[in-house]
């Protein structure tokens, strides 16, 4: 009886992993983007779709076409910016999360240069090597996996046989759990954190939100960050534990 209330609660949490989709709207800039970016013109291919998002399209094929179109054009912040744009829309995408992995690289700040407990970093490291959804996929691999391990059990003779069937039953949920709560985390993370890259050559990071406040820091083209909140013509910013001021909004971009 316990087994199957497992069995249930499992069920119960992977259909909270499901998402759905929403027919994107339709923009003259599409095609002619397109056009433009097969013939390797990918500025023209730029201002072609970025007409679509003045005209409020929101779209991840679109970003993601963006971010392509950028990093194309040498404009590593923007391509950055729009990749992580396109996957916040479309958080199990792979072909975005590799894209957005391999122009990251690119950049000259990393984050979390700060020492780490090796252990956390190992599980942070896991964590971030497995797609979302590729973490679904196995997921799903597992409940079924526990299904059939419980069916087997109704028809094992023998208690060492029944104890090794609720053995793995147990070994299987607790891997499930893992990583059903790391793919429920990063959904989280990209639903409510707000996110910010720097689109400029570079960008300074401020004491206070103001062009005469001292200079405490200066970020590199493509640096993501984590956006606090607004001030006028500022954004208050944190990268890590050591950065945490002001930057100018007209140099960076804030995913939203």
């Amino acid at each position: 009886m316990k087994l199957n209330r497992i069995f249930l609660t499992i069920a119960a949490a992977l259909l909270l992993m499901a998402t759905a989709s929403v027919a994107a709207p339709t923009c003259a800039g599409i095609d002619a983007g397109t056009k433009a970016y097969n013939e390797n013109d990918f500025e023209r291919a730029i201002d072609e779709w970025k007409t679509c998002v003045d005209e409020g399209m929101v779209n991840a094929d679109l970003y993601y076409n963006l971010g392509n179109a950028y990093y194309r054009s040498g404009k590593l912040g923007f391509a950055i910016f729009y990749y992580k744009s396109a996957l916040r829309l479309r958080p199990s995408d792979d072909d975005i999360q590799h894209n957005l992995n391999y122009a990251q690289t690119k950049t000259k700040d990393k984050e979390g240069d700060e020492e780490e407990n090796p252990i956390l970093q190992g599980l942070m490291n896991l964590h971030h090597a497995i797609s979302l959804k590729s973490q679904m996929n196995i997921a799903l691999v597992l409940f079924w996996a526990i299904a059939l391990v419980i069916l087997a059990r109704r028809f094992v003779k023998g208690e060492r046989g029944k104890n090794i069937c609720t053995g793995a039953v147990f070994a299987l949920s607790v891997i499930l759990c893992t990583i059903g709560a790391s793919a429920i985390y990063k959904m989280i993370v990209l639903e409510t954190d707000i996110t910010g890259v720097v689109t400029a050559a570079n960008a300074d990071v401020t004491s206070a939100p103001s062009d005469k406040s001292q200079t405490l820091n200066t970020l590199s083209e493509g640096t993501s960050f984590e956006v606090v909140g607004e001030q006028g013509n500022f954004a208050e910013i944190r990268l890590g534990e050591k950065i945490r001021g002001f930057v100018k909004l007209s140099e960076v971009g804030i995913v939203k």
